[in-house]
């Protein structure tokens, strides 16, 4: 028997110790195509921009970022990304009030001036949260 180490850093994994053979199939692969057949149509995004092709539909991130851009305090920016959530499927709201995305978001907000913190633009988005759920009385 030899040894073996196997590192685990999440995802899906199978483990066959009595296999013969193993299939790995990578899905996204459109993203090496584009690459290599020299189409470049994500480029012409701000490099802060790209990464939000993570989360949002790369046909309705034009808009987005404009709405960003001209934020004027972090609660316009709390109300945008609510906005966002509510329209984007890969978006949750879980997800939009970790750090690493609200990071994402400071770089192309270029009009926030004051508030400019991690925590306050969370709370921002929390308060925009509660106000969406909160129901109206007429």
């Amino acid at each position: 028997m030899s040894d073996v180490q196997i590192t685990i850093n999440g995802g899906n994994n199978l483990i066959l110790p009595n296999a013969t053979e193993g299939i790995q199939n990578f899905y996204g692969d459109q993203f090496a195509d584009r690459i290599l057949s020299g189409d470049q149509s994500g480029e012409a995004l701000p490099a802060e921009a790209q990464q939000l092709l993570l989360y949002i539909d790369e046909e309705r991130l034009p808009r987005y970022l404009a709405l960003i851009g001209e934020c004027q305090s972090a609660t316009r920016l709390g109300e945008v990304v609510v906005e966002m959530c509510a329209q984007e499927p890969k978006l949750r709201k879980e997800e939009i009030v970790k750090a690493r995305f609200i990071s994402l978001l400071l770089p192309l907000a270029k009009k926030l001036t004051q508030g400019t913190g991690v925590d306050n633009i969370r709370a921002r988005i929390n308060d925009a949260l509660a106000r969406q759920l909160k129901p109206r009385v007429k």
